[in-house]
């Protein structure tokens, strides 16, 4: 606006007079352009008053134009930078907001981390928590199943036994009756022999009243026979599901075990 203002106000033309007309038209100019320079600071212009006061029109006028010249220059200068200014300024908005949503992506990608990072922990700590159960489940079973066969043991122990005695009582028996005791024992080997339990010894009495005190202690020794057969093949089957059941477990633990790494690789 100075430049124009200045280009405006000084046209070359104000000074195309007389020698008297332009001697006081220079000291107008060179008043117009001192209080010019105050007004806006300008030592150039202060300058050109000065010169403008002494020196000849066709100087002045030169000065004059050379001095316009250089404002269009510097008005021409400032458009660039104002322009380059104003691409900068763009150019930095939209580096400015293309970091932004980085930062937004960045921030959205954090919390994702984060939250799956807690997933993980909390199905860490759960996998964890499953295999220290089961070993608790595994060491329980361990020690049902010693119980189990220490009273299969005993079983199995005391059946051979009462079978042994009953077997000696029997030979006692047979020698001391003889021939007597063949209807007896002729009785037993008709009758199977099976594991019925002893349900008040109903059996025992029915055997007795038909077949003697021999018939009795061969359908005993006959049904403790049975009972060993029997504890023997619940012990296989208790055994075997033992067996399993620690093979299953620990396969689950295993498997459990390696998520748990797998888990925590994810983590980390």
């Amino acid at each position: 606006d100075a430049h124009d203002l200045f280009t405006r106000t000084f046209n070359p033309a104000f000074f195309q007079r007389d020698s008297t007309v332009q001697s006081r038209q220079r000291q107008m100019a060179s008043q117009v352009l001192s209080e010019f320079a105050q007004k806006h600071n300008s030592p150039r212009l202060a300058t050109l008053a000065y010169k403008v006061k002494l020196d000849a029109f066709e100087r002045v006028k030169k000065a004059i134009d050379d001095m316009v010249a250089q404002l269009l220059q510097e008005k021409e200068a400032e458009i660039k930078h104002k322009d380059f200014c104003v691409d900068e300024f763009n150019t930095n908005q939209l580096q400015t907001e293309k970091k932004e949503r980085e930062k937004e992506d960045l921030i959205a990608k954090i919390e994702d981390l984060e939250m799956t990072i807690k997933e993980l922990e909390e199905a860490i700590t759960t996998l964890k928590s499953e295999i220290a159960e089961m070993q608790v489940q595994m060491k329980r079973a361990g020690e049902d199943r010693e119980k189990q066969n220490k009273e299969f043991q005993t079983t199995v122990t005391d059946q051979r036994e009462t079978q042994k005695l009953l077997e000696a009582a029997l030979r006692v028996l047979q020698d001391f009756y003889g021939d007597k005791a063949a209807p007896a024992t002729a009785l037993m080997q008709q009758e199977p022999a099976g594991p019925p339990p002893p349900a008040g010894f109903e059996e025992y009495q029915k055997n007795a009243s038909s077949g003697g005190v021999m018939s009795m202690i061969e359908q005993i020794i006959a049904d403790a026979k049975a009972m060993e057969g029997e504890a023997i093949r619940a012990e296989e089957d208790s055994q075997k599901a033992y067996e399993d059941f620690v093979k299953e477990t620990n396969a689950s633990i295993e498997a459990k075990s390696k998520d748990i790494v797998n888990k925590s690789e994810e983590k980390a």
